[in-house]
């Protein structure tokens, strides 16, 4: 999820990852108050292929606050920032073809081999998109093999030099999963790190607390509905930057996906996130704040 769902996508010799988390069915029991309880975990069977289509669409607007960072007597105060409505931003949208083959599974996890099929971008703008281009995908990079927790974690072993930013940035997503089984109504919460983001040559990222909940379940218990909300807010200064420069981040998740129990994989999923990030420069500075909006929406499809 970002998000929710683990899926792996990688193009141009650059790795990007797309956040999730996957499930699988469970004796139910019994709760003190009479709810039916459910183990939501990893465990696919072995032979079952998955076929994936993931689609990204990431806006990103940069533009100046408005000048008074400071007020007469010198003492700091919150900058007023123009309008959003009307700033053209920058569009990038993927569209991700893939198949996953479980290859083997145990207690303590699921080996799949996944593989990237195509991968079509488009970049432009708000107000004209690009043409779609095909990426080439590295021979090296195509197919992985990955190791999935019961939990949703992800590990890759040894991954070829195409894959290897895959591979650390599979290694920092937690487990997004409850460990415990759990009834319609349930919440528990998870640490996600949210995308860096470039501010004005700076570097500012964070991490936001998840709530995810245990909406439903139809299909006689077949489908799961799990939502997922988070709210971020912090605040931070780098010996790397000039003296009193001050980075804020600011930021929202929220989606949906649907686990097939009985397939124990998602087999769909829709995530929005949106990152604020401002950036105060220090106090000899003239400069104005910056401010970069970003608005990430995913939207992953399996059969």
């Amino acid at each position: 999820m970002v998000a929710v769902l683990l899926v792996m996508t990688w193009y141009g010799g650059s790795g990007a990852s797309i956040g999730a988390a996957q499930s699988s069915a469970s004796r139910p029991g019994g709760s003190g108050d009479g709810r039916e309880m459910v183990r939501l975990m990893v465990r696919p069977q072995v032979g079952d292929t998955l076929y994936l289509q993931m689609e990204q669409t990431i806006e990103m607007r940069g533009r100046r606050g408005g000048s008074g960072a400071r007020g007469t007597d010198g003492a700091s105060r919150s900058p007023e920032y123009g309008p959003r409505i009307g700033t053209t931003g920058r569009v990038t949208r993927l569209l991700l073809f893939a198949h996953s083959l479980v290859e083997s599974s145990d207690l303590a996890g699921t080996t799949v081999l996944a593989t990237s099929d195509s991968v079509v971008m488009w970049l432009g703008t708000t107000a004209d998109m690009g043409p779609p281009q095909r990426q080439a995908l590295q021979d090296d990079a195509r197919q992985v093999r990955v190791r999935v927790m019961p939990d949703g974690s992800m590990r890759m072993h040894n991954p070829p030099p195409g894959a290897a930013s895959l591979g650390a940035t599979l290694a920092s997503v937690p487990g997004l999963l409850p460990e415990t089984p759990v009834a319609v109504g349930s919440e528990w919460m998870r640490d996600m790190a949210l995308p860096t983001l470039p501010v004005s040559g700076f570097r500012a990222d964070g991490v936001v607390q998840v709530k995810l909940r245990l909406d439903s379940l139809t299909r006689g218990g077949r489908d799961a509905w799990v939502t997922l909300s988070g709210v971020l807010r912090r605040g931070g200064t780098s010996p790397d930057w000039p003296p009193g420069t001050r980075v804020v981040t600011s930021g929202t998740i929220r989606g949906h996906m649907l686990i097939d129990r009985q397939r124990a994989w998602i087999m769909s999923a829709l995530t929005e996130l949106d990152v604020s990030s401002e950036l105060a420069p220090g106090t000899t500075s003239g400069n104005a704040p910056t401010l970069l909006d970003m608005h990430i929406v995913q939207q992953v499809r399996v059969r």
